[in-house]
């Protein structure tokens, strides 16, 4: 009995020793590996956007001017002031010019005598043709002068071509101003506005008129203005190189200010094919190349990917993977290429 159980324990002997080897085996290779978290990379349809920020002016924005010199007798507006269509916001001393009118006035009226006088002797044959021409001529001549004195007194005050708001007083009352020197700085409409953004030649191909556009204000961050495009210029800047294109923002009613610098989007008809991962995937970028690893065979091998957008927490990539490529996520910080990996 005693040599049977010596025997027995001989024979287990190594099937502890080869069990113990392979354990320990298994547990220095989970030591090694590392247990990351993995993602599979998918293709998406993406629509081209093109951010740019600008400068925000009213919809239409008039330099207002006299166009007779003079001084300036009344100003009744202030910076900021908004005003409807036909109110007074400047006038001249209108002594002056209402002379004029009168003096042109008068000379209409003899031209005219002189012309019915003339007329009635040429009729009678009591007078010549050259004579009745000439009485026809100074009636004439006569009342156009007339109707520039009234054209002159018209457009010696300014009125509000349409509701809008006074950005700017450019002058004083008491002042005498230049025919044509800007008095006012006027924004036509208090509602809209536009957005002045510069866009680069890369991509101004892709920004077609009557494309949507959100805009966004420092003032309102949490608010997405609605905008069009409604100009593309036709030639870059030449100190910038860039081409500007005007968006159109309703105010919808917050209040908007000239000088508000607004971040755009463009959203334009450009679809392309995109690889999407999260961001955190990403090991390491320059410019816009990128380091990802990819899950192979319980492998984390390292890939060079391109970054094209990001899109929120997910990067839109080209070059180095492929839809349906394994992406290691969590944990891509701590390996190497060709390490082993375990997924958890």
């Amino acid at each position: 009995m005693r040599h049977l159980y010596l025997l027995s324990v001989l024979i287990s002997l190594p099937a502890i020793v080869i069990s113990s080897c392979t354990d320990r085996k298994d547990n220095e290779e989970d030591a090694e590996s590392v247990r990351v978290t993995v993602v599979v990379a998918s293709e998406v349809q993406y629509q081209h956007r093109i951010n740019s920020s600008g400068r925000l002016t009213p919809y239409s924005e008039l330099k207002l001017s006299f166009k007779t010199g003079g001084i300036i007798n009344n100003m009744p507006v202030r910076d900021g002031q908004d005003v409807g269509r036909g109110d007074l916001i400047a006038a001249l001393d209108l002594s002056e010019v209402r002379s004029h009118l009168r003096q042109a006035e008068l000379q209409h009226e003899k031209a005219l005598r002189d012309y019915e006088r003339v007329s009635n002797l040429y009729h009678e044959n009591a007078s010549t043709l050259e004579h009745y021409q000439n009485a026809l001529t100074a009636m004439e001549i006569a009342e156009a002068a007339k109707s520039i004195a009234r054209f002159n007194l018209d457009h010696s005050v300014i009125r509000a071509p349409s509701d809008g708001k006074v950005l700017k007083v450019l002058a004083d009352e008491n002042e005498i101003i230049a025919p044509g020197h800007p008095v006012i700085l006027f924004a036509s409409s208090r509602d809209h506005w536009l957005l002045k953004v510069p866009v680069t030649d890369r991509d101004i191909v892709d920004v077609y008129i009557g494309e949507k556009a959100e805009v966004w204000f420092d003032a309102y961050p949490h608010h997405a203005f609605d905008a069009r495009v409604v100009e593309i210029a036709g030639m870059a800047d030449p100190f910038t190189g860039t081409f500007e294109v005007s968006l159109a923002i309703s105010a919808e009613g917050y209040r908007l200010m000239t000088g508000f610098i607004g971040r755009a989007s463009i959203i334009t008809a450009k679809v392309t094919g995109y690889i999407e991962i999260p961001a955190d995937a990403l090991v390491e970028a320059s410019g816009r190349e990128g380091m990802v690893f990819r899950y192979s065979g319980n492998t984390a091998l390292r890939e060079r990917i391109r970054i094209q957008e990001i899109n929120g927490d997910r990067l839109l990539v080209t070059g180095g993977i492929q839809p349906g490529d394994t992406i290691i996520r969590e944990g891509a910080a701590f390996i190497t290429d060709g390490q082993q990996v375990i997924i958890n």
